[in-house]
């Protein structure tokens, strides 16, 4: 496949895409009693999907309310960055200091970077103990980062989003309605369950 071509996964590769997605600990041979799809074929197409980094696997521990209780706190920062900051520098920006302070991992639930307007948005979803706690890890962790490597004026408008539940992630899992032991609940209609 060249560079930029889309890539459309054929009917086995989907039913096995299926499967993970239903249940992401389930076994080859598991999918390929399910499905009747060779064995071999089954984790052919499952590592080809991996190698080619189009199938993803996560594990997410709640530690919010509906938990552990360890977080009761959670926004939704929305930062729109200053023009003359590229996407490529930002994203080396990220990476870097991504990988260097544990802390992070901590309190950041997921980031994304996007665009509004011809400027960069960073958006944080960010967590802690107390929902008072977050403007600090904001405005003593998040902000002098960035202005540190970008400038004083790098950050142009923050808007936050109190989050209060989670209700739907990654097309398919809404842990109030259809999740059950740690997987999708095995009485969930297959038509629900998007792939492509």
């Amino acid at each position: 496949m060249k560079e930029g071509e889309k890539y459309v996964l054929d009917d086995q590769e989907r039913i096995v895409v299926k499967e993970l997605i239903k249940n992401p600990r389930i076994s080859d041979n598991q999918i390929s009693l399910n499905t009747s799809i060779p064995l071999k074929t089954v984790n052919r197409k499952r590592k080809n999907l991996e190698l080619n980094g189009y199938l993803r696997y996560f594990a997410e521990l709640d530690n919010n309310e509906t938990g552990t209780r360890i977080f009761s706190g959670r926004h939704l920062y929305i930062i729109k960055l200053a023009h003359g900051i590229s996407r490529k520098e930002f994203m080396d920006f990220l990476k870097l200091n991504s990988s260097k302070n544990k802390h992070k991992a901590r309190h950041i639930h997921s980031s994304y970077v996007g665009r509004s307007g011809g400027n960069l948005v960073l958006v944080k979803l960010i967590e802690s103990r107390l929902s008072s706690d977050i403007i600090e890890i904001f405005n003593c962790d998040i902000v002098p980062e960035i202005r540190q490597r970008f400038g004083e004026d790098a950050v142009v408008n923050t808007d936050v989003i109190h989050i209060d539940e989670v209700f739907r992630l990654f097309h398919n899992y809404m842990p109030f309605v259809n999740m059950k032991d740690g997987k999708i609940d095995e009485h969930w209609n297959d038509e629900l369950v998007f792939v492509d």
